[in-house]
């Protein structure tokens, strides 16, 4: 039978894999991926894939479980760090789709607050955790589900806010069902379901078409997931415990019936220690302080008694100062510039100390406290509002804090970015339980070696299948230099007086001779701050823009497809380990030139040494695992972001001596003699910047964005 018309045929090429799903020529570096996924299909269990950036990982994954999930009544599962990926994941599934002739439904998950048309433009929902805005949608789909009161879906939006419109007028009391869930209810989804199938769209494209018929896009996906073949989500779809039975659900499967892909993989085992570490900020104390202040003082119960008589009952704006002042002097005791280890019972001893009683006092005044807190979010859950409660927050996470010991976890104050106590998780391994149970995993990324250390800290099974595939493309096509007279090594910044100012010549200089777009990325926000109060600004050519902390996804991708869609050379200032440095691609001329502002190893932060010795005694490797193989992918991931296809050349240059520790994954790497030289010899024609802008005319000015994007600030 022939192809239906939406998904013509391609012309017939050579060398395609058994079962004809797989849509391009196959490169050599696909043949094996293309064999280890098959066999993992029969067989189940891990496959551990390291293929570098270009190599056409996704496809080759993809062809061999699309038709296996087809025959076996599985779900392909792909678990992604942003945006960029999950098109990628679906704009392969089109082209598979064509060249099978076969529609395949392929959706890409978001969270609410990525989706939720009802919520989106309300000024209250800024900041709203998952949890919360959880329980406003389910209020609004019961409220819209009551047959009695059609109305009660309160005035219904003109539509979901374009880009850059005013927030609305429009209150959360406003709005107690949902005119988009209701729309979805009624919808005709079979129809939904087919035209998806037929455009396999991304996320965006998604959103735009569920909100053009005024339908729930969140709710659309959930509905139509029971009948896709590929479902895309982030990573937290899978790896949540409350929501991974959710997923399971939507899907209609069980969990050995999911194929699952992991994508860039070598985030996840630091993902995960995230995902369980428990953090307690003070700014959030002092919220909840205020909270209880604005709603009424009132006596946490105590049960208890002193050697004086039975303790009195505490006020719970006493008890919440007392917690504030007792984590303010921990931080300050023990937290120095960054992060300090806490001593055994150093929070808990001097919160007794300070609250008086015992353990069980102190525990019962908590309980009140959350029970107190909780009563606040089902009050203002029951008028409409953020069902929120900071002091909630602060005694379940004290309620929480005897609960997580060593060896698993470690205890710390932290100083930096903001002042808190944590309990941070060493152990990735019981987070990654879940993967056990798959049918089959593959876990994929440019820079998943060593493959050991991956294995091992997240428990994978000693016999899990492991490949590395070479890079595709000629290693003539990435010239690769370093600076050996600078370094961004922590003790030498700290210690030497000219260690900065050398480091900050090298890259100026660097940076005035390169006529090409250029991405310099630094270890750090803290040393790309350090740059920018050296005056860097004044350094950089109009066009110059810069990734910032906590920048919101919409701005960034608008900086990046501004500073790509900027004529001629220009300047990105970015963070190795950032969205930029490792989740976006620029093939062509989009970049040409990354500098790396020295080796990102990781900060020697007293969690980081915690974690070193926790693998030392996992693994016997934890300088390796904990210090070199981060900095190592973090390295190649970056230079990883100018070479995208065959015909694509670049130049990486690094600012630290310590290069040569990695020249074993750096083929070619050697001492950088001149920039200009390089230049000529890479870029040939191209027009130096000292050349096009004559001497004494480059200014102190803010630079202006490429289009979109943050400006570098001024200098201080």
């Amino acid at each position: 039978m022939p192809p239906p018309a939406s998904f013509p045929r391609p012309p017939e090429k050579k060398a395609r894999p058994a079962g004809g799903a797989f849509p391009y020529r196959v490169r050599p570096s696909q043949e094996g991926i293309l064999r280890a996924v098959t066999e993992r299909t029969h067989r189940g269990g891990a496959l551990l894939l390291d293929a570098p950036t270009g190599s056409g990982k996704t496809v080759a994954v993809l062809a061999p479980l699309i038709p296996h999930a087809r025959e076996s009544g599985h779900k392909v599962l792909y678990l992604v760090r942003t945006h960029s990926q999950s098109a990628q994941v679906l704009a392969e599934t089109r082209a598979i789709a064509r060249r099978t002739g076969h529609p395949v439904l392929a959706l890409a998950l978001e969270g609410r607050q990525a989706r939720c048309l009802l919520f989106e433009a309300l000024p209250e929902m800024e900041g709203a955790s998952a949890e919360e805005i959880g329980k406003l949608c389910a209020d609004r789909k019961r409220a819209t589900e009551r047959p009695a009161a059609p109305d009660r879906t309160g005035p219904t939006p003109a539509g979901p806010p374009a880009r850059g419109r005013k927030k609305s007028t429009l209150e959360l009391t406003d709005l107690e069902g949902c005119p988009y869930y209701a729309q979805l209810i009624a919808a005709d989804l079979p129809r939904m379901a087919e035209r998806i199938a037929q455009e396999a769209p991304d996320s965006n494209r998604f959103k735009a078409l569920a909100s053009a018929e005024n339908l729930c896009p969140y709710e659309l996906a959930k509905r139509l997931c029971r009948d896709a073949t590929v479902v895309v989500a982030p990573y937290v779809f899978f790896f949540h415990p409350r929501i991974r039975p959710s997923l399971l659900t939507w899907l209609g499967v069980s969990l050995d019936q999911v194929d699952l892909v992991i994508d860039e993989a070598h985030n996840l085992p630091e993902y995960l220690r995230e995902s369980i570490t428990l953090r307690l900020g003070l700014e959030t104390v002092h919220r909840a302080r205020e909270e209880v202040e604005e709603h009424g003082d009132f006596p946490l119960l105590a049960v208890g008694s002193a050697p004086g008589g039975p303790l009195p009952q505490r006020p719970a704006v006493a008890f919440l100062t007392q917690v504030e002042e007792v984590l303010s002097e921990v931080v300050e005791e023990y937290a120095g510039e960054e992060d300090g280890l806490l001593p055994p019972g150093g929070l808990e001893d001097r919160l007794l100390s300070e609250v008086g009683g015992t353990s069980h006092d102190l525990r019962q005044m908590l309980l009140s406290l959350a029970e107190w807190g909780e009563r606040l979010r089902d009050r203002r859950r029951q008028a409409r509002r953020l069902p929120r409660s900071y002091a909630a927050t602060v005694a379940e996470n004290l309620l929480s804090w005897g609960g997580v010991d060593p060896p698993e976890y470690v205890k710390a104050a932290v100083a930096s970015p903001h002042r808190a106590v944590e309990a941070y998780a060493l152990d990735a391994r019981e987070p990654a339980s879940p993967i056990l149970g798959t049918h089959l995993s593959v876990h994929l990324s440019g820079t998943l070696a060593p493959l050991e250390e991956y294995r091992d800290t997240l428990g994978l099974p000693v016999d899990s299948a492991r490949l590395t595939v070479p890079s595709p493309f000629p290693v003539s096509h990435r010239v690769l230099r370093y600076v050996p007279d600078v370094t961004s090594r922590h003790e030498d910044l700290q210690g030497d007086p000219e260690a900065l100012p050398r480091l900050y010549r090298a890259l100026v200089g660097t940076l005035r001779e390169l006529p090409v777009k250029t991405a310099a990325f630094f270890p750090s926000f803290a040393l790309l701050d350090r740059f920018l109060a050296q005056g860097l600004s004044s350094e950089l050519p109009r066009g110059a823009v810069m990734e910032s902390r906590r920048m919101p996804s919409e701005q960034l991708w608008n900086l990046v497809e501004g500073f790509k869609r900027s004529p001629g050379a220009g300047i990105l200032l970015g963070v190795c380990g950032g969205r930029v440095a490792e989740g976006i691609d620029f093939p062509d001329e989009e970049l040409e030139c990354v500098i790396l502002v020295g080796i990102p190893f990781p900060r020697p932060t007293a969690r980081r040494e915690a974690l070193i010795r926790y693998l030392d005694h996992l693994t016997g490797r934890g300088w390796e695992y904990g210090m070199v193989a981060p900095a190592r992918r973090a390295v190649l991931q970056a230079l990883g972001r100018m070479i995208r296809s065959e015909d694509d050349r670049g130049l990486g240059i690094l600012l630290d001596r310590r290069a040569v520790q990695f020249a074993d994954a750096l083929p070619g790497l050697k001492p950088l003699v001149s920039v200009r030289d390089e230049v000529e010899r890479i870029f040939k024609g191209r027009r130096h910047p000292a050349e096009a802008i004559p001497k004494g005319a480059r200014p102190r000015h803010r630079p202006e964005p490429a289009s979109g994007g943050s400006p570098v600030p001024e200098d201080p």
